[in-house]
């Protein structure tokens, strides 16, 4: 990709109190259900499709299970030492039970010219026998045990604007908002 130029909010910081913020609007408040089977990313992608929460927050979990979990975290890449973002996918087989989930319900380009839905999501879970705490970036083929309900906030009043530098098929883009009211963000 040629050189371009960053938007604000990409670059480094230029003091320790620098922030970048856009102010929003909550919207309807849900509460989600998945039952054993049921993919979390996936699940909660067609819910904000055919409710159309484009943007959302997902959080609170207060119950649920996953087997198997699969999820990405931060390792050391062998190859290149510099590369401090570097994900690897780990799967845990054994049943996990869920402690709390963070993320959110944004869009992306779909490789079209048009947009879909998609979730970010990041869990902690452990609890069961021969596992251990276990975090990061849920993946998809992460498949609920039992039952899973989390809370969707719908976040309105904003709109994505893109990374200046946007990969083809970034499965996750780095997205920042901006407002649709006028009112002014930093």
């Amino acid at each position: 990709m040629a050189n371009v130029e960053l938007h604000n909010w990409q670059k480094p910081a230029s003091s320790p109190t620098d922030y970048h913020m856009v102010e929003a609007t909550r919207g309807r408040e849900f509460i989600v259900r998945m039952m054993t089977g049921a993919d979390p990313l996936l699940a909660l992608a067609q819910f904000a499709k055919e409710n159309n929460v484009r943007f959302g927050k997902v959080h609170a979990c207060f119950m649920g299970g996953f087997q198997p979990c699969k999820y990405d975290k931060w390792t050391i890449d062998t190859v290149n030492p510099d590369n401090w973002y570097c994900e690897r996918e780990a799967v845990c087989q054994n049943l996990t039970m869920i402690s709390a989930v963070g993320g959110m319900i944004g869009i992306r380009p779909d490789g079209k010219g048009g947009e879909e839905s998609f979730v970010a999501m990041h869990f902690v879970a452990g609890g069961a026998w021969d596992t251990g705490t276990i975090c990061g970036h849920l993946n998809p083929g992460t498949l609920v045990k039992g039952s899973m309900q989390v809370y969707v906030t719908e976040i309105l009043d904003m709109e994505v604007q893109y990374p200046a530098d946007i990969k083809e098929n970034d499965p996750y883009p780095e997205n920042f908002y901006v407002s649709t009211t006028g009112k002014p963000g930093k």
